[in-house]
Order: structure tokens, then C-alpha cells, then sequence
């Protein structure tokens, strides 16, 4: 079977236009209009505390801190540089295991302040497999391994990352159903973060309760709980 036709699509950012490759007549596409067009992931448009949520974000810019973005499923990269444009003081970590969909992940992100993961997210160290289960390339997922792609954590990410200028503010997953072992434990950082977007996946993987661990994680914490478009937001009441 021949290799998708690599093509570009110009993103007009007001502040920095910017390109975009993708795989032509694969699911490349609808998800970049998920978005870019749909705007999946426009917080400060979108949620009714989307003024507090930048305001919190100024103060802390007055203070020379940078807020700390990590999206974890990040495909070819497209949400990544979503991030970047929206956040241009943001630093990115971006973590993807399936490796065509990594190569083209550092191809989007190149000159962006984006730390690319040939990694699977996951609560504690490990490896996993990449299995593609035919649902295209937004689609692989991982099972456990004894050796293959390695796993990182957010506490993890949050230890090499953070710093007196560097701040926790999004968790983005969309791990295709990896969220349930994600959020069974290892979730202290959860406190830590203002706001988290998940994807669940019982639509995709019925009766296997993916979802299960992230919902029982946020329902007892002070935070918002907001469903836009497929995904579920979860905002600390108190940003500070």
C-alpha cells in the first residue's frame, strides 16, 4: 500500500500564519478542522470563565512566569501548535507514540517551543506497544509491553519542567481509552493544574470503563466540570 500524499494547509493566525503538513485523505484532516475551524481548544473563547482564566495568566506574565502546556496524544502536532499561537509565551510538551504520526509532530512544531515525547503517557514508568485497531491515524493505541515505546507521567514531566519561571496551567489527553490507567493513580498533580482536557472514549470502547477513574478523580475536588465539543474540561475553582 502506497504512503498518503503529504500536503500543507496554511493556518492564518492574526499574530503568526503558520503551516501545517498533514497526510492527504486521512483523518489528518478533520481533525485539524476540529481545531482550527471548530476551535476545540480555544479556552479563553469558550468558557464562561475564559476572562479569569486570562487575567490569571497576565498576573503571572507580570511576574516573568511562563505557563506550561503538556499535550499528551498530540498526533502530527496540530493541537500543539494550536497551543503555541494561542500561547505564545506557553512552553509545550508534547508527547505522541505512534512514530509516522511523531515524525510529523517535529516537522509541524520546528521553530516552536515544543518539547517533542516519542513517548505514551501513562501514571508510573513502563512501556507499551502501538496498536492500530483500524480506525486511522487519530486512532492507534498502546498496550502494555515489556519493552518498546517508554511511558513518562505527568509528575514526571512537571519535575523536568518546572521551574521558577515555568508554571503548571493545561493537561490536554486524548489517549485513545489510556486515560483509565492515567487517572487510577499516581494523580497528585491533578491539585497542581488548573486545567485539564480529557477525551473520553466509552462512545469508542463500550462497557470497558475508560472514563471510569478520571470522573472519580475530579467529582470530589473543587473544580469546574464542562463539556465542549468531545471534550470534558476540568477547571480549578481557585486558579491560584
Amino acid at each position: 500500500m502506497s504512503e498518503p500524499v503529504l500536503a500543507s494547509i496554511m493556518i492564518n493566525h492574526p499574530a503568526t500564519p503558520r503551516e501545517i503538513h498533514f497526510r492527504r485523505g486521512t483523518s489528518d484532516e478533520p481533525m485539524i478542522g476540529q481545531i482550527f475551524h471548530n476551535n476545540e481548544y480555544a479556552i479563553a473563547g469558550r468558557l464562561r470563565r475564559g476572562p479569569e482564566i486570562t487575567a490569571f495568566l497576565a498576573d503571572r506574565s507580570a511576574f516573568g512566569q511562563r505557563p506550561l502546556i503538556i499535550d499528551a496524544g498530540a498526533n502530527i502536532g496540530a493541537s500543539a501548535v494550536y497551543f503555541a499561537l494561542a500561547f505564545p509565551t506557553a512552553r509545550i510538551v508534547a508527547i505522541e507514540p505512534e512514530e509516522r504520526n511523531f515524525r510529523l509532530l517535529q516537522k509541524n512544531v520546528e521553530g516552536l517551543d515544543v518539547r517533542c515525547l516519542h513517548a505514551a503517557l501513562a501514571a508510573h514508568p513502563g512501556h507499551v506497544k502501538v496498536v492500530d485497531p483500524g480506525e486511522d491515524n487519530w486512532g492507534y493505541r498502546t498496550e502494555p509491553a515489556e519493552s518498546g515505546i517508554p511511558c513518562v507521567s505527568i509528575p514526571e514531566i512537571y519535575q523536568q519542567e518546572r521551574s521558577a519561571t515555568v508554571f503548571p496551567f493545561v493537561v490536554k489527553i486524548d489517549i485513545e481509552g489510556a486515560e483509565a490507567e492515567v487517572f487510577a493513580s499516581n494523580v497528585g498533580w491533578l491539585d497542581q493544574t488548573p486545567l485539564v482536557i480529557v477525551e473520553p472514549h466509552d462512545w469508542l470502547l463500550p462497557k470497558r470503563g475508560t472514563s471510569r477513574t478520571f470522573l472519580q478523580c475530579v467529582a470530589g475536588k473543587p473544580r469546574d466540570f464542562i463539556i465542549v465539543g468531545e471534550n470534558i474540561y476540568s477547571v480549578q475553582y481557585d486558579l491560584r
